[in-house]
């Protein structure tokens, strides 16, 4: 999933910034989520104990609620992984050492989620990021639950039995979704963008705002947010490209 061409396919994995992301044009289409089949990025778990710090991202201020803005609904693996990564990965900060635990422990089984549904890891590791800085029992104020947010509607939509208790284990959370993504992926292409609107503010405001990100300080936030970690990952792992 992503919003511009080069933020998809480009030679040498060449990324964008975060703030030209939402104005970029859709890319032309490929099969899968983003780096699926061009191998720009790595997994997280060829050496689980070598896990790159996530960058911070900025907490978001909650805008005051739009009128008609929707309640948000928030909820490919790479098909070879390169090798480990060619340059040291950076010492974490000591504030960085918990949330690095996490990642550590949670990399092997959010790859093999990444792996089964066809989706990049580290767009998965991007969005727990900044849903729930990887905590598996965040709950917010709107009810979303877990690692990835997802509200027990969605869940239960995915399948998910005793969501409201079950959401806040990774493996249900997780598998929760990813199918809900890859659901999102069939409706809106592979346009990242659009996938990451409807997680954050739902299906039905990307398609009453003409299929388009809607204008939600929130949710342009968090799409923003999510891309900016998300290019940062793959600049690590594919060896520092910018």
């Amino acid at each position: 999933m992503a919003s511009a061409a080069s933020a998809w396919a480009a030679p040498g994995c060449a990324g964008s910034t975060a703030e030209g992301l939402l104005d970029a044009p859709p890319p032309t289409p490929t099969s899968g989520f983003a780096l699926t089949s061009r191998l720009c990025g790595a997994t997280l778990v060829r050496t689980p104990s070598s896990v790159a710090a996530l960058p911070e991202a900025v907490d978001l201020v909650e805008p005051a609620a739009e009128p008609g803005a929707p309640t948000a609904d928030t909820t490919g693996s790479a098909r070879r992984p390169l090798p480990t990564p060619p340059r040291p990965l950076p010492a974490p900060a000591p504030r960085d050492v918990a949330a690095l635990a996490r990642i550590r422990a949670l990399a092997p089984l959010m790859a093999d989620v990444a792996r089964r549904h066809d989706i990049d890891p580290l767009l998965l590791h991007a969005v727990a990021h900044i849903e729930s800085r990887h905590q598996s029992q965040a709950i917010s104020p709107a009810g979303a639950r877990g690692l990835m947010q997802v509200m027990p509607a969605t869940g239960r939509s995915m399948g998910v039995a005793e969501a409201d208790r079950a959401l806040l284990t990774p493996e249900a959370n997780l598998e929760a979704s990813a199918r809900y993504l890859k659901r999102l992926q069939a409706r809106f292409g592979n346009d990242l963008r659009l996938v990451l609107a409807a997680y954050n503010a739902g299906e039905g405001a990307v398609e009453r705002h003409g299929r388009r990100v809607p204008p939600y300080a929130e949710t342009q936030a968090y799409v923003r947010q999510v891309m900016a970690v998300y290019l940062e990952l793959r600049r690590h792992f594919s060896g520092g490209a910018a």
